[in-house]
């Protein structure tokens, strides 16, 4: 028998779905309760080839190589606003800081502007956005690149939905390994995009 799959919005929330179902059941076991983003990377890497266990981009890693990265563009003229926030750092708090929040940004993008990741991939910026992107644009170019430097695949969240909603429209049978069914417990919103792979 396959796994229950309840998607949860934390983990917190799957412990206390563990305990409630095994206090009124007597048992609660083969059930897995999974975040939305690795349960939806996990159904890329089902029924997609060559799609790593883990995504290259997920928010440490990220986060990581932005710390190698960002010294290296701090001369260039649409780096002027980080350049100035990143004076006075001799212990690379503020490097690590402006790092790690730029990676949680991304990573948002990752899920709910993965339009927006996919223009600045191509060197292109979006109408209509602001000035943010002045150094957004290029610092998420170069993530990608750097990574593709360091051997690692490019694939993200952004640019495997699409390929992931053609495969399954495409498919004439059901592609092994998906669950025959997912509820979704305790989550009061979920991006469009993961909606949308849902319902595939």
């Amino acid at each position: 028998f396959g796994s229950e799959m309840i998607l949860v919005q934390s983990t917190g929330m799957a412990q206390w779905l563990q305990m409630t179902l095994s206090q009124k059941f007597g048992i609660a076991a083969n059930i897995d309760f999974p975040l939305p983003a690795s349960f939806i990377w996990d159904m890329f890497v089902r029924v997609l080839p060559e799609i790593p266990k883990e995504s290259a981009f997920n928010k440490q890693s990220m986060s990581w190589k932005l710390m190698t990265l960002l010294p290296q563009l701090l001369e260039r003229e649409d780096f002027t606003l980080l350049r100035h926030y990143l004076t006075d750092d001799s212990d690379k708090r503020k490097l690590f800081q402006l790092s790690s929040k730029a990676a949680d940004l991304f990573d948002q993008y990752l899920v709910y502007r993965p339009d927006w990741l996919a223009q600045w991939e191509t060197g292109h910026l979006v109408e209509g956005l602001g000035e943010a992107q002045a150094w957004q644009a290029p610092l998420w170019k170069a993530l990608v690149e750097y990574t593709h430097q360091l051997g690692q695949p490019r694939w993200h969240r952004a640019n495997l939905y699409q390929r992931f909603i053609e495969t399954l429209e495409s498919a004439t049978t059901c592609p092994p390994g998906l669950p025959s069914r997912v509820f979704i417990c305790g989550i009061s919103a979920l991006p469009p995009v993961y909606l949308q792979a849902l319902q595939e």
